[in-house]
């Protein structure tokens, strides 16, 4: 096994980095290093004056609020889950009565029936075209000489491939 990396954007053989490369990066990433950005207490002021949040509230008050809004939207869920499912079930059964009615498993039937026929009768005909089209002799022997010329190349090529 080689020691060098293939570039995936370019296809290109890259050798791995040297440990003097490796010393100047380092050295580099050292010397540009940032510290923390000073805001002056921005970060902290812009957080107070987000709307949605009283600083007098404990931590407590406000993971027992969290859990009740959480009970609620989870009984609002369980709620619209439940109106889907009923929707979905009144929309299955008006589409079976509505099938049953208007007789449509049998227009399906009918239509898979003569979808199935015409199939057949155009697999038929092209069948008896193609028999038609090879039946003199020197279609036949063209057909054959192509055949094999496809199966020598083929040979070829695996032969080619196996070198």
């Amino acid at each position: 096994m080689t020691d060098k990396m293939i570039d995936n954007m370019n296809g290109m053989e890259l050798e791995p980095l040297s440990a003097t490369d490796d010393q100047l990066l380092q050295a580099f990433f050292a010397d540009n290093r940032m510290e923390e950005v000073p805001d002056d207490g921005f970060s902290d002021r812009v957080m107070q004056a987000l709307p949605g949040l009283e600083p007098e509230k404990t931590l407590l008050a406000l993971d027992q609020e969290k859990t009740v809004l959480s009970l609620e939207q989870e009984q609002a869920l369980a709620k619209r889950r439940r109106l889907e499912h009923l929707w979905t079930a009144a929309c299955v059964a008006v589409g079976i009565v509505a099938a049953v009615v208007c007789q449509g498993w049998e227009q399906i039937q009918g239509w898979l029936f003569s979808m199935k026929i015409d199939f057949l009768l155009t697999g038929s005909r092209a069948l008896t075209h193609l028999a038609d089209a090879i039946t003199p002799t020197q279609n036949l022997l063209m057909m054959l000489a192509g055949i094999v010329v496809l199966v020598m190349v083929w040979g070829y090529n695996e032969l080619a491939d196996a070198r």
